[in-house]
């Protein structure tokens, strides 16, 4: 069963890796295996025979060597938690992300399960196929020309359409663009109703390099359209004849949620024809429900905490205003041009301030948002400038580190998991963003703060 081997006045029962197999429950391939992996070496091989030998000692290694396997770590990781040494807090960071790794296989493996059922009773209730087949894919980012109008009525959607179609046309033909895809709307508010008074109509285009001229502002503009990772599709008929709730059905039931604007997509077999007669696809972009619920989670165990209580006098702010929903970074374009004019504001202290107001008769995500600084009682704002006042207030202070893609995140926790939790009640309609020399545009150490005016 065993032999002793001898290492200077060291003497110890040696196993053979089949008998060492049957006293660990481990097969002698999986231990040949984690020696190669240089996890649990023999202590000695025979180089005669080629047995290879291991000792009591080495069970206990062994058992760590499991336990982490069975919590679900590689074998590389195993590797480096029991090679370097890693720390308490290491090693409970690996666990928190396995942990989420876990969750978030339940989640999918649940929504695999729901769509099943669904389906299921679809096919009772409906036959195999609806006809409509939904497709998931990525749409590229391009070069787009396109204009809005906001004086069609309802009936005059089509006529409106064909207008600006005819508008981009010829602005493209003037300034020697070459148009090289397909007709598509934009449905701002995400709605499925394509008879919109507000229209949006675009154009895939290429630049002339031979021609070095911009080309001229107007009211068609160059711009590029947001690429979108992923896209459910429906192919359906004309205008008025789009099979929308079948998309919206799709789109819930196979767990997945709309996280952009809708565009529709004119098919025309020839440049002439009419776009109320083409063939329309929708292109909804979507998010994996599971991203959705995984970010649920995270933000479960996570905290948000003010970084202090601050009660701050009324005072005045000097800027530019900005009134809509940030679709396409507005507020962002008008820091840019707020910044040159910094000089003719006649500002007090060193902070700007973003001061967002929201109306309780406004349309869904519409609000006010003024950049600027703080300014004396007695300014006047040069033109095409404002002054605000606001009021004063006591303030939960929240810090905000890095850039602007988690910005959202932490508008949310305050929201969602301090303010439950404290207690405190926010007076609604109006917030604060305040820069000062923490913040670094954003960068990764870059520091915000956000003022939630409490009651």
């Amino acid at each position: 069963m065993y032999a002793s081997h001898t290492d200077g006045h060291q003497e110890d029962q040696l196993f053979k890796i089949g008998d060492f197999s049957r006293i660990a429950h481990v097969s002698v391939k999986t231990l040949r295996h984690y020696a190669q992996e240089g996890l649990l070496e023999p202590v000695w091989i025979d180089r005669y025979s080629g047995y290879r030998y291991y000792t009591l000692d080495q069970l206990t290694h062994l058992n760590q060597i499991l336990a982490l396997k069975d919590l679900g770590f590689t074998l590389d990781q195993i590797k480096h938690l029991l090679k370097s040494g890693v720390t308490a807090d290491e090693l409970k960071g690996m666990l928190r992300l396995k942990r989420m790794e876990l969750r978030k296989h339940v989640i999918e493996e649940q929504q695999r399960l729901a769509r099943i059922e669904k389906r299921l009773e679809q096919i009772e209730t409906e036959g195999i196929s609806s006809g409509n087949v939904v497709l998931l894919k990525p749409i590229q980012s391009s070069l787009t020309a396109w204009a809005h109008s906001r004086a069609a009525t309802i009936e005059q959607a089509d006529d409106a359409r064909e207008g600006l179609r005819q508008l981009i046309f010829n602005w493209c033909t003037d300034q020697h663009i070459r148009i090289t895809g397909q007709w598509f709307s934009l449905l701002k508010d995400g709605s499925f109703d394509d008879e919109k008074v507000d229209l949006h109509l675009g154009v895939q285009v290429e630049l002339n390099p031979t021609v070095k001229e911009k080309p001229a502002a107007g009211p068609v503009r160059l711009s590029r359209l947001t690429e979108i990772p992923l896209a459910a599709c429906l192919l359906g008929g004309t205008v008025g004849q789009v099979p929308q709730t079948e998309l919206l059905k799709w789109i819930e039931l196979n767990g997945y949620g709309a996280c952009g604007e809708t565009r529709l997509i004119y098919l025309g077999e020839t440049p002439e024809t009419p776009l109320n007669k083409r063939v329309i696809e929708i292109q909804v972009p979507v998010r994996c429900g599971t991203e959705r619920d995984e970010r649920n989670i995270e933000n479960k165990e996570q905290k948000m905490e003010p970084v202090k209580f601050e009660t701050l006098p009324a005072f005045k702010v000097m800027g530019m205003k900005y009134r809509g929903k940030n679709e396409n970074g507005e507020i962002s374009e008008m820091w840019g041009k707020l910044n040159p004019r910094f000089p003719e504001i006649p500002v007090v202290g060193q902070s700007a301030f973003g001061v967002c107001m929201m109306e309780s008769n406004a349309p869904d995500g519409v609000f006010e948002y003024i950049a600027g600084f703080k300014v004396a009682a007695d300014a006047i704002p040069p033109e095409g400038m404002v002054v605000v006042d606001v009021p004063e207030n006591k303030y939960a202070v929240f810090e905000h580190v890095g850039g602007k893609e988690t910005l959202m995140n932490t508008y949310h926790l305050i929201a969602t998991e301090w303010f439950p939790r404290s207690g405190m009640k926010p007076i609604g309609g109006f917030d604060m963003e305040v820069y000062d020399e923490n913040f670094k545009n954003f960068e990764p150490d870059s520091v915000m703060y956000i003022y939630e005016p409490i009651k």
